[in-house]
């Protein structure tokens, strides 16, 4: 074989092994869709442990979160003040340095939500609705490098523009598709921020993924660190933890 013919030969191979191998838009949204929903799915964890520290304007925050079937229970600590939140499924109390309050019952579900949202390290695991194609435009915007990782650009905007939902650019893992980064807008008090979220590391415990460091910037330098030190899933959890 001549050299051309031989070069020839490889080129067409190389092309065709790219091609083969290439994924089209439509594929890629489908896959990154289908991770998200597969690491917010944590039916099948029946306990969950957390210890996590938030670093932000020079102070670092100590929480812990125990969650069994509909119990949970929230142990942080700020400026001094030590506060425990314990929700079940028929009641909730405060404890505030050693001084137990009752929680009003029309509080529960909303304060449950948030402790809940705090184990998945806020606005980075959504689900099914949340992601829903008939209700969502996708664009991919290229390729761009998160942390010298490699990554999809997306572009998601909701196709009604009443309802409450803002567009959102996220950037995800080429390889395993998990999200890297999240630039958004929200709205508060009337004034319009910019909050992007980057999630420096991720961990695998018990079969399922989690956040390990998250970073987020809330505009006017306001920044934000999440570390989670300690994941524990479906190991053993004392009952007592969420009685009076």
């Amino acid at each position: 074989m001549s050299r051309l013919s031989y070069f020839l030969c490889s080129f067409f191979i190389i092309i065709f092994t790219s091609c083969a191998f290439s994924q089209s838009d439509e594929q890629v949204i489908t896959k990154f869709v289908n991770k998200q929903k597969e690491i917010a799915d944590k039916s099948k964890i029946k306990t969950l442990y957390q210890e996590f520290k938030v670093s932000m304007m020079g102070m670092e925050i100590p929480n812990k979160i125990w969650m069994k079937g509909d119990n949970i229970r929230f142990e942080t600590s700020f400026m001094g003040q030590n506060q425990t939140f314990i929700v079940t499924k028929d009641a909730g109390w405060q404890i505030q340095n050693g001084t137990t309050t009752d929680l009003p019952t029309e509080q529960l579900e909303g304060i449950k939500k948030q402790i809940i949202n705090q184990t998945l390290a806020g606005s980075i695991n959504f689900n099914d609705e949340e992601l829903g194609r008939e209700k969502n435009k996708y664009e991919l915007l290229g390729l761009e490098k998160i942390n010298n990782l490699s990554c999809h650009k997306l572009k998601i905007t909701p196709k009604d523009t009443t309802e409450t939902g803002n567009e959102g650019t996220f950037w995800f893992d080429t390889k395993d598709f998990l999200i890297r980064k999240i630039s958004f807008k929200e709205k508060s008090m009337g004034q319009e921020q910019n909050i992007d979220i980057l999630v420096k590391d991720y961990q695998q415990v018990g079969g399922f993924t989690f956040p390990k460091v998250v970073e987020m910037n809330v505009g006017e330098g306001q920044d934000v660190k999440i570390e989670f030190n300690t994941v524990k899933v479906n190991e053993p959890i004392d009952d007592s933890l969420f009685k009076k």
